[in-house]
């Protein structure tokens, strides 16, 4: 879908921050929900797996749910989704003139009547997404992360704004912070249960490697950039690195445990296996030849690195260890711990030390249960608002990332001012792809 480059490139111009008057001139249209009616209509960005299930989960969570349009860059993705919610009864059979198809598609259907937006397209476009949704005062649920590099996430944290001035709800899909063991754990850490925070670890690696799609069969009947986006995991530009898809969830519970961001970033990591690995659709290695080199990489096995290693400091001085990746075979750790002065705790309902802790209470699905809390507050007129939150954790998510590319250690105040970063290229359309090369630690520079 459109990247909305114009709104990103006038972004990083003029830093969006001077449109206060003009983003309060339309505070009076504030509104709990659809008037006249307890019905909440939504409408999906992006008809991936993630998305439709983001769907299911939100008319599961919270009754009077229907959703009434749906928008993806590929109209069989689109007109698939549709047809697949219709069987979820009357009230979700959708209107052909709300399928939306095209990079233009998310515009037309936050054009609509929607109460809601949920987005889960590829992560580099969210930040486009999310700004335009929240300047048409429509509520949001967005799919984790918020962006891919730093222009984009000052973006989410000016919709964060916008949706507060607006009184819109701004929620986001990191389920540890909707679940019950997270959340009574987390009180008694933040009550000093564990004592001071002195150090900690988060995980997400290496068990399994990547889904992939060769680029033939129907793949090649569409052009470079989409087939790019087809892939959209093997491309910085479009997922952020999995650092920031997947890991941000355990990077996110050790924000939480501190309260905020780290403000030192220091990481390594590469690519011991993407080069070389067997991707699915290909016996056995790589044709190499047939994929092609531009800037030394190979197009096919994408520019992410496979594995990285962090070590985040957070303002009172603690030291936290992040270690992420994927490799085919290897062994598998998604987790937290945290370490104080009086004990330690894996974040999700244990504590051992001087006040030790085991949750034994109801753990709702966290995947459900961030949606009933989006409508709640939607309902009540006091909605959630975790834009910024999810903005400050998908940039340490990046931090990470730019650390690892460059060999540099890197401030918090230097991603949050400095860094003019945007990895998304103008005036995206089908035609040509956009083939980057694999970042060189040293050699890759600092923007």
């Amino acid at each position: 879908m459109d990247n909305g480059s114009v709104s990103r490139r006038g972004f990083l111009k003029s830093s969006a921050m001077v449109a206060g008057a003009a983003l309060l001139a339309d505070v009076g249209t504030r509104s709990v929900f659809a008037a006249g009616s307890d019905t909440l209509k939504i409408g999906l960005i992006g008809c991936g797996g993630r998305g439709t299930g983001a769907v299911h989960d939100c008319i599961k969570s919270s009754p009077g749910i229907q959703i009434i349009a749906v928008a993806d860059l590929f109209e069989n993705q689109a007109k698939g989704a549709a047809k697949n919610f219709a069987k979820l009864g009357e009230a979700c059979k959708i209107p052909d003139d709300h399928v939306f198809w095209g990079f233009d598609a998310y515009q037309k259907l936050i054009a609509t009547d929607v109460d809601i937006v949920l987005d889960a397209c590829a992560p580099g476009f969210r930040p486009g997404h999310l700004l335009a949704a929240a300047q048409a005062g429509k509520n949001i649920f967005t799919e984790k992360p918020v962006g891919v590099d730093p222009v984009g996430c000052r973006m989410v944290m000016e919709a964060a704004k916008i949706c507060e001035q607006k009184g819109k709800a701004f929620v986001c899909g990191t389920q540890r912070r909707h679940t019950n063991s997270y959340i009574e754990t987390m009180k008694r850490i933040h009550g000093g249960d564990i004592g001071e925070l002195v150090g900690g670890q988060c995980y997400w690696g290496f068990g399994g490697g990547i889904w992939f799609r060769d680029k033939k069969g129907d793949m090649e009947k569409v052009s470079d950039i989409e087939w790019q986006c087809h892939n959209w995991y093997h491309f910085d530009w479009l997922s952020g690195d999995q650092v920031c898809e997947q890991h941000i969830h355990n990077i996110d519970v050790l924000n939480w445990c501190f309260q905020g961001p780290p403000k030192k970033i220091f990481a390594a990591g590469g690519r011991m296996t993407r080069d070389n690995q067997i991707l699915p659709g290909i016996k056995g290695s790589p044709d190499l030849e047939r994929m092609g080199k531009i800037d030394g990489h190979y197009n096919m096995a994408g520019n992410i690195y496979d594995h990285m290693s962090a070590e985040l400091e957070y303002p009172n001085g603690a030291r936290c260890t992040s270690i992420s990746g994927h490799v085919q075979g290897g062994s598998s750790r998604v987790g937290e711990r945290i370490v104080g002065t009086k004990g330690t705790s894996n974040c999700a309902g244990h504590i051992d030390g001087d006040k030790p802790f085991h949750f034994s209470g109801e753990d709702h699905n966290g995947q459900v249960q961030e949606h009933a809390d989006l409508i709640a507050s939607i309902r009540a007129g006091k909605p959630l608002n975790e834009g910024q939150r999810i903005a400050e954790s998908t940039l340490t998510a990046v931090g990470i990332r730019l650390s690892c590319y460059t060999g540099r250690e890197l401030q918090w105040d230097w991603l949050m001012k400095g860094s003019k970063l945007d990895l998304m290229p103008e005036n995206i359309k089908p035609g040509p792809g956009h083939f980057t090369g694999v970042a060189v630690p040293g050699v890759t520079k600092l923007v």
